[in-house]
């Protein structure tokens, strides 16, 4: 079954690499999206479980609420850290 543009071995290598590089983020940056993506990539094999059409859809609608919780999560931890930059820089001024 081929559920992807990829045959089964690629998309597993494509997913090893890509859950391995958003883990080594998270563990050397500490973003928690980058957490969250890793999931993301790895959830992808949940549509090799079962062929039906609403399966399908669920996973894909999984993999949809997955990408905006990764841009909210994303853009609130940049925030965050604009904020603590420039309290820092206060801080320094004074």
């Amino acid at each position: 079954m081929y559920t992807f543009p990829l045959e089964f071995h690629k998309h597993l290598i494509f997913c090893i690499i890509g859950v391995a590089f958003f883990l080594w983020q998270y563990f050397r940056q500490g973003y928690k999206y980058q957490l969250i993506t890793a999931g993301a990539i790895a959830s992808t094999f949940l549509l090799y479980l079962n062929d039906s059409l609403i399966f399908r859809y669920s996973v894909g609608i999984l993999e949809g609420i997955a990408v905006i919780i990764i841009f909210i999560t994303m853009s609130s931890e940049k925030k965050k850290e604009e904020q603590e930059k420039a309290e820092e820089k206060n801080a320094n001024a004074q």
